[in-house]
C-alpha cells in the first residue's frame, strides 16, 4: 500500500521565503500549496485538506493571525506554524490586538528559519 503523502498550505507574500520552504518540503516528499496572497487563499480555501498550515505573520491585507483565525473557524482541526521576523512575544501580543485568543495547535518559528529547524517542526506536527 502506497504511504499517503502530507499535504501542506505555505502562505507568504515573500515570494523567495515561500518558495524557498516549498522546494525543501518537497524535496523531502510533502505535497504543497504556496500561495502568497492571503485573500486568494480565504477563496481557495477547502477544510479537512491539509495536514498543517504555514503562515507568515505579517502580511498585507490580512495578517497571518487573522488569516488563522478565518481558516480556523472552516476547518477546526488545523494545525499552524507561524513563521515570522517579529521579535519578541510582546510583538506577537501587539500585532495580534485583533485576534485574540488564538484557537488550536499552532507553533511559532522565527526568521531566518533553517532547513534542519523547518523539517524537525514540519515533520513533529504531521505526525
Amino acid at each position: 500500500m502506497a504511504q499517503v503523502k502530507k499535504r501542506i498550505l505555505i502562505v507568504d507574500e515573500e515570494k523567495d521565503v515561500g518558495g524557498t520552504f516549498q522546494t525543501i518540503l518537497e524535496n523531502y516528499g510533502f505535497e504543497i500549496d504556496y500561495f502568497s496572497d492571503p485573500v486568494l487563499v480565504l477563496e481557495k480555501f477547502k477544510p479537512n485538506l491539509y495536514d498543517l498550515i504555514i503562515l507568515d505573520i505579517k502580511m498585507p491585507e490580512i495578517n497571518g493571525f487573522e488569516l488563522y483565525d478565518q481558516l480556523k473557524s472552516r476547518d477546526s482541526n488545523i494545525k499552524t506554524l507561524f513563521i515570522t521576523a517579529l521579535s519578541s512575544v510582546e510583538s506577537y501580543n501587539t500585532h495580534n490586538s485583533k485576534v485574540f485568543p488564538l484557537r488550536g495547535a499552532r507553533h511559532f518559528m522565527m526568521k531566518p528559519v533553517r532547513t534542519d529547524e523547518l523539517l524537525q517542526q514540519v515533520y513533529q506536527m504531521t505526525n
